[in-house]
């Protein structure tokens, strides 16, 4: 491959602290997602903080011998229409400026920012992100209270053109960053990403979509899927994304195989310790192209600084 090989789903969070400025709330440490997190990070039955979830992402992102280049996911906190933040429905904070630095430091890591439109400094903010080499713009509308067909969001939208600026936007059930209330749930409806889409917007749909990225693929719920959108969705239009670190299972997968490269596929899988490694490999034996892996690269060149 000649382009680089980017994964642009990438998940950062950390409780309470003065560094970084993050903080995630109860209702989150009671998700799955927060003990998968802690599994992986070997925090279970250890303090975590942000030096400790710092430490394990960059040495799983800087091991990788497949993934040139990782997006790591900022999260903005739920603003309403007046322009007020509510950290007390806020459950996953990740501010843009903290993980900026990060991406200055480590040129594996790039900027994926976010940026809530109801902000009152919203243009401000999102002038800041290009300026700092962000490569998307990330909403879970259903955790943010964001609809994204909201006409106030035009001057939003229009932005993001001008700059050439992705948004990667959450589509469907969300069950790693709760929601303050459960009819917020409607806001994930794919169909709201028309009006970005009318305006210019390149939109990225997570967990695959028309121009999607193929996040959280790797896990038995979605074995289903699999032939559906190989045969349904052109390559070029699929970007290679893990949801690190939401655990994979190749082990759902093995049943493809014949009994005689059943073995070798396990192995394969068992030597690949790396679990974006892993993840690149589990894609690519499920029959996407290569495209796939690179396809993040030749997007992001478009994007105006």
């Amino acid at each position: 491959m000649n382009s680089p090989v980017i994964d642009i789903h990438v998940h950062f969070g950390a409780p309470k602290d003065e560094e970084g400025g993050c903080f995630w709330s109860r209702e989150f440490t009671q998700t799955a997602a927060y003990y998968a997190m802690l599994l992986l990070t070997k925090s279970l039955f250890k303090k975590i903080d942000i030096q400790r979830v710092k430490k394990h992402m960059l040495g799983v992102i800087n091991g990788s011998r497949f993934v040139s280049k990782c997006v790591l996911l900022a999260m903005d906190q739920v603003y309403d229409e007046n322009g007020h933040a509510h950290p007390e429905k806020t459950h996953l904070f990740v501010p843009n400026r903290y993980l900026a630095k990060l991406s200055s430091e480590n040129p594996r890591v790039l900027l994926g920012a976010a940026v809530h439109p109801f902000r009152n400094d919203w243009s401000e903010e999102l002038d800041y992100c290009p300026e700092n080499k962000a490569v998307l713009c990330k909403w879970i509308p259903s955790s943010q209270v964001i609809n994204p067909s909201h006409q106030r969001l035009l001057p939003f939208y229009k932005k993001l053109a001008d700059h050439s600026l992705p948004l990667l936007c959450h589509a469907g059930p969300e069950y790693a960053i709760p929601t303050s209330l459960e009819l917020y749930n409607e806001l994930n409806n794919p169909d709201f990403l028309r009006t970005p889409l009318d305006r210019g917007v390149t939109v990225i749909v997570a967990h695959c979509a028309m121009c999607a990225d193929l996040s959280v693929i790797c896990i038995p719920t979605r074995s289903e899927y699999v032939a559906r959108v190989l045969n349904r969705v052109p390559s070029r239009r699929l970007l290679f994304g893990s949801d690190y670190s939401i655990p994979l299972a190749e082990m759902c997968y093995h049943k493809w195989k014949s009994p005689w490269s059943r073995p070798m596929f396990l192995l394969k899988m068992a030597v690949a310790e790396n679990l974006l490694d892993k993840s690149c490999h589990l894609i690519k034996e499920m029959g996407f192209d290569e495209n796939v892996f690179t396809n993040a690269a030749r997007l992001f060149e478009s994007i105006r600084y």
